[in-house]
């Protein structure tokens, strides 16, 4: 099979190259890294020489590479969301087959729309760098769930960092992690109802400025939401600025009438199973680690180099991509999953700002910044 042509776009000092996602695409098999985009002359160098291009492949222009090289498959690897919904459609409309992007998604739902549009209508599939579900442990993980090893699950409480960041950047830039693995283990979102505060009152209009990293329209330093899940259980999301340990807080418990499991990510061990309720405190319930075979094979090694480990599990949203292009399905994590994580940012604010539990499907225009 011929390998798929390949360009990455990075934006030195606006985003750079995200998590490293040019080298994830350049080592995936089955893809060719050819060209890269950069607007800064140092970056776009640094790129040059990290794949081995000649400066006739490299780009100040985004634009100007997706119509001069007219690449199968288009990496979109900054950080900074600004630009992401842009760069997606126009690598829809220039004929590419797949896009593969940093994430968050985009700011907002209408933005999640237009790209969702565009990517139908050119046939381009588009996922996310969702990294953390395409870990091995991942799928031991739901395998234990849909077991009924932690038993009939009630609730899935999830956290950001927590750092400087916490409370309204925290939800966007980290909560996306965590929202998308709570819809995918707890089922698509119902209804949110959700308290924002800032310094310790509610949030008003005036208090949505933007955010940094290009993310939209923010507000609130401590946020406490809770979402309906179409499976059954109750999720939830907080986050609180600088209420974060040296040990982040950043993670996901999924709580059953058996047991619970507790998912970090970007760390390994990933998740962790505890044979009891939370709830039970009259003995001591170990945290046992899940490794990529599950409970039964060896955890992995203490010393084991997190950063291959993750770069390993981006690979595989890569691969995924590649599947879902020729077999013409959506990734894994892809737009459709993108635009539920920026749907329940919206409902968090929207609610927070109403002081209303607010439903799906959401109204068409939500007070607050991401409607």
């Amino acid at each position: 099979m011929t390998a798929l042509k390949t360009v990455a776009i990075g934006r030195t000092g606006r985003g750079d190259w995200g998590h490293a996602i040019d080298e994830l695409v350049a080592a995936t098999p089955g893809l060719e890294l050819v060209a890269v985009a950069d607007e800064s002359e140092e970056g776009l160098g640094k790129a040059l020489a990290r794949h081995g291009l000649a400066e006739s492949h490299g780009f100040r222009d985004w634009r100007k590479m997706l119509a001069d090289v007219k690449p199968d498959l288009v990496a979109i690897c900054m950080r900074h969301v600004d630009c992401h919904a842009e760069m997606a459609i126009a690598a829809a409309e220039a004929g590419a087959k797949g896009i593969f992007m940093e994430k968050p998604f985009v700011r907002t739902r209408a933005e999640a729309d237009s790209v969702i549009t565009a990517c139908r209508k050119a046939g381009a599939k588009l996922g996310l760098a969702y990294v953390n579900r395409h870990a091995p442990s991942y799928a031991a993980v739901r395998d234990l769930i849909e077991d009924g090893r932690i038993g009939k699950v009630l609730e899935l409480r999830a956290r950001g960092k927590e750092d400087q960041r916490g409370g309204g950047e925290d939800l966007i830039v980290l909560g996306c992690h965590v929202l998308d693995m709570m819809v995918d283990l707890g089922g698509a979102p119902q209804w949110c109802e959700a308290s924002v505060s800032m310094g310790g009152r509610p949030i008003t209009a005036a208090d949505f400025v933007d955010g940094p990293e290009g993310i939209g329209r923010i507000a609130g330093d401590s946020i406490a939401a809770m979402f309906g899940l179409a499976d059954g259980p109750i999720g939830y999301f907080a986050s609180t600025r600088d209420a974060g340990q040296k040990q982040p807080n950043f993670g996901l418990t999924v709580a059953g009438t058996k047991g619970a499991i507790h998912i970090r990510p970007d760390n390994v061990p990933q998740a962790w199973l505890r044979e009891a309720p939370l709830w039970r405190t009259d003995k001591d319930f170990p945290w046992k680690p899940i490794g990529p075979q599950g409970l039964d094979a060896p955890p992995p090694a203490s010393d084991v180099d997190r950063a291959a480990e993750r770069a390993a599990w981006g690979r595989l949203a890569v691969a995924d991509l590649l599947d879902a292009i020729a077999e013409d399905r959506e990734p894994e994590t892809g737009m459709h999953a993108g635009r539920t994580t920026v749907e329940m940012v919206a409902a968090v604010f929207a609610s927070g700002l109403a002081g209303r539990r607010v439903a799906w499907p959401l109204e068409s225009s939500l007070p607050g910044g991401q409607g």
